[in-house]
């Protein structure tokens, strides 16, 4: 029980610090791209650089405390974190399908067309991180619920 409640508040909170990331990232840092006139690839090959620095590990411990979530779950807690596996596997299926195949293209040189795709396929990874967030809090609200109701029970 103890593992499951570490493993549950680490994706809930590397979940909302994703989310949080993500929607940053899709407001503000991604349309600001279109504002620098010189030394764009300069600039995506650090952002390329920073990036990964902080957001890869985040990704990693997500997707492994993701895996030890499911199989550490049971009954309605289970379809959550199945749930919650399910869009981890999207969210990186998108990032390494669009986002780091558009981020290579233009860390090679700038193109409008290929900074509108980065931004527009964005919104992807932002509603799937924004939708386990739900998810995760929902996770969590029902875990909490349970654990009152077997407390309650041991009581009576």
């Amino acid at each position: 029980m103890e593992n499951l409640v570490i493993i549950a508040l680490v994706q809930l909170l590397i979940t909302w610090a994703l989310v949080g990331v993500s929607w940053y990232t899709q407001i503000i840092h991604y349309p600001l791209y279109k504002k620098i006139k010189e030394g764009f690839v300069e600039y995506e090959r650090s952002h390329i650089r920073r990036t990964a620095f902080l957001i890869g590990p985040l990704m990693l411990i997500e997707a492994i405390s993701a895996i030890i979530l499911v199989g550490l779950s049971e009954g309605h807690l289970a379809t959550f974190a199945i749930t919650n596996l399910i869009l981890v596997i999207f969210i990186w299926l998108a990032t390494f399908l669009f986002q780091v195949t558009q981020h290579q293209k233009l860390s090679v040189r700038f193109s409008k067309k290929i900074l509108n795709n980065l931004i527009t396929s964005n919104w992807i990874r932002t509603i799937l991180w924004t939708g386990k967030g739900v998810v995760m809090a929902t996770y969590i609200y029902y875990f909490l619920v349970h654990a009152c109701r077997l407390h309650l029970e041991h009581i009576f």
